[in-house]
């Protein structure tokens, strides 16, 4: 026989750090603040002598230039993502994951070059 627990259940407590992280994902500052790391490494990216996979932003790049084909691409991303909030954790997941890509291969890069 099943007893009523005056103990709510482990999922129903909130974790505050959960709370934290879901909060930051959810914030169109870290969208702005993973695009200006995106902007960096991929300058960093293009001095080691890589070359945009984005097709949108290798035109941008081809047409204006390295800093300002990129820089306009943000300004593109972070105006449409202004004006989008309920999905924009998975951007920001997703940006982050190219960060990290562009890391990778300016580490892979300057090893090379060594």
């Amino acid at each position: 026989m099943a007893t009523l627990s005056s103990e709510p259940f482990a999922g129903a407590v909130p974790n505050p750090r959960s709370e934290v992280f879901k909060r930051i994902l959810r914030s169109r500052w870290t969208f702005v603040a993973l695009q200006v790391l995106d902007l960096f490494t991929t300058l960093v990216a293009f001095h080691f002598g890589a070359f945009e996979m984005n097709p949108l932003v290798a035109r941008l790049t081809v047409q204006f230039g390295w800093l300002r084909g990129v820089l306009i691409s943000k300004l593109i991303a972070v105006a449409i993502a202004m004006g989008v909030r309920k999905r924009l954790w998975i951007v920001n997941i997703l940006y982050t994951a190219i960060v990290a890509w562009n890391l990778m291969v300016i580490i892979g890069l300057f090893l090379r070059g060594k």
